[in-house]
């Protein structure tokens, strides 16, 4: 059997708080060929828990990533998806985890996937950070999944769109001559940007700052910019702001 494409995309845990669920994690994902593993949270904690959930994936966890904010997660992805308990969010419908598996592989750019706390997800502010959000249809009067079980399926899909690029079945990106989509860190310096574009005009005494800004966001997230482009809108800022 061919092995699946290769796909450069991190499972991002943002706020875990129990060590077991870290390494039921990195179990779920290493049974379907994805070991870049990422902890969010000065808080997160391995331990005795974390090796006995994880069995022979312990690998993963020793090799992840930790980092004590988000943005430093995210400097060098390119695409960031984040799971959601709504299907839909500021009028924009979320993807299925199918749908963004397709994205993620169809795409091929440094990817994140996003996973939140426990008990009460990501908040607005990390899932401002997404460029596409996903929710996983469940049983509407029971919708409730547990972490590892979120990432299962969400690595589970990614073999399966991975497969179907192996056997030829899937048609990649639209247009492959494309430049790469800005990373995370492009995509903050200009945020930092628009934020004092926003301060200057005083635009922002015509509604909640926080809630403009996080709009602001929401449209570049869509429209998700070429690095050149993030570079041409600040360069044109630089000009226009004292």
């Amino acid at each position: 059997m061919t092995d699946p494409k290769a796909v450069d995309c991190r499972f991002t845990l943002v706020g875990t708080t129990h060590p077991g669920n870290i390494g039921a994690a990195a179990r779920a994902m290493k049974t379907m060929g994805l070991e870049g593993l990422d902890l969010v949270s000065p808080d997160c904690r391995v331990d005795e828990n974390t090796r006995a959930m994880a069995a022979s994936a312990y690998d993963v966890v020793e090799q992840g990533g930790w980092f004590d904010d988000l943005p430093a997660a995210l400097a060098d992805r390119a695409l960031v998806l984040g799971l959601t308990a709504r299907p839909r969010r500021d009028g924009v419908p979320a993807l299925t985890p199918r749908q963004a598996a397709a994205l993620v592989v169809a795409e091929s750019v440094p990817t994140a996937v996003l996973f939140g706390r426990e008990r009460t997800g990501l908040t607005n502010d990390e899932l401002a950070s997404c460029q596409r959000l996903v929710h996983i249809p469940a049983n509407p009067d029971y919708p409730s999944l547990n972490l590892a079980a979120a990432v299962q399926l969400m690595a589970y899909e990614l073999w399966l769109a991975r497969l179907d690029a192996t056997a030829g079945q899937s048609a990649g990106r639209v247009d492959g001559d494309a430049a790469p989509p800005a990373t995370g860190a492009h995509l903050e310096g200009l945020h930092q940007t628009l934020a004092r574009a926003v301060e200057v005009s005083g635009y922002s005494a015509t509604a909640p700052r926080a809630v403009l800004l996080r709009r602001l966001r929401n449209l570049f997230n869509r429209a998700r910019p070429s690095a050149d482009e993030v570079d041409l809108l600040r360069g044109l800022f630089k000009r226009l702001l004292p």
